[in-house]
């Protein structure tokens, strides 16, 4: 098939939309050179089996509006994909304030932003999660053949997919609490004994002990529960295939 620079270029800005999103590839130490090369081989390997798309008859603002269709395509493919990360950090930050963890914050390496320890461990363990699926390799085939549902030029928006998006951000409210459950459940009855014991021993301080008895009782149930957290992140890893073709079916035109 010979080639053709226009499509080329349509899958390029696509694919570019796709990887600045797209978790393992967001983090500060991966180059921008080095995602603008995987656009620029995705768009390879897949423009050449996509129709020619005819950009002779367009006009400057078609070809911008063109533009913007595949970059916004490609953002909200790759922002669905972050939304088990997004789960996995929102309980994480709610486990480190039930342990007393708010202000213990540290330098995440990976996005160059303060967080606290548990939501470090989380993002760490999703990624080495989604690293041990293949659930990367999985993505980027998945990208390839969002391009059935949403041709080049075909992207609409339309009220089921922000009404899907929507449900997305609701189930990583849901995910974090049951994640983040069992934390917030043995701080409160830790909470609660304390409350007892001031009622008992006025002269004990309460407020000063309590901040050991949570972090000890919030790092015995963070790794208790780690399994159940690590279950509930592939859940979410297992349907991002899914999430990603019923997005791409609301974008397009069927």
């Amino acid at each position: 098939m010979p080639w053709d620079l226009t499509n080329w270029m349509l899958v390029f800005v696509r694919a570019s939309a796709f990887l600045v999103t797209l978790p393992l590839f967001t983090m500060l130490h991966v180059p921008v050179r080095l995602r603008v090369a995987l656009g620029g081989v995705l768009a390879i390997l897949i423009a050449p089996t996509l129709p020619h798309f005819p950009l002779e008859h367009l006009v400057f603002l078609d070809w911008l509006g063109l533009f913007t269709q595949e970059v916004l395509c490609g953002l909200v493919i790759g922002f669905v994909t972050r939304m088990v990360f997004f789960a996995a950090d929102f309980a994480g930050q709610m486990m480190g304030n039930d342990m007393g963890l708010s202000m213990a914050t540290v330098m995440d390496p990976a996005n160059g932003r303060p967080t606290q320890v548990t939501g470090m461990v989380m993002f760490v363990l999703t990624v080495m999660l989604m690293m041990t699926l293949d659930m990367h390799h999985w993505l980027l085939t998945g990208f390839q053949y969002t391009y059935t549902m949403v041709p080049i030029g075909g992207v609409q928006l339309r009220e089921v997919l922000f009404t899907n998006i929507l449900d997305h951000t609701r189930r990583v409210f849901v995910v974090g609490i049951q994640i983040a459950g069992p934390m917030m459940a043995a701080s409160f009855l830790a909470m609660l004994l304390l409350g007892f014991l001031g009622r008992l021993v006025p002269q004990m301080n309460v407020f000063a002990e309590s901040f050991a008895v949570r972090i000890i009782c919030g790092l015995v149930v963070f790794g208790l529960t780690m399994e159940i957290s690590a279950q509930h992140i592939l859940n979410g890893l297992h349907r991002l295939p899914e999430d990603m073709m019923r997005v791409a079916q609301f974008l397009g035109k069927n």
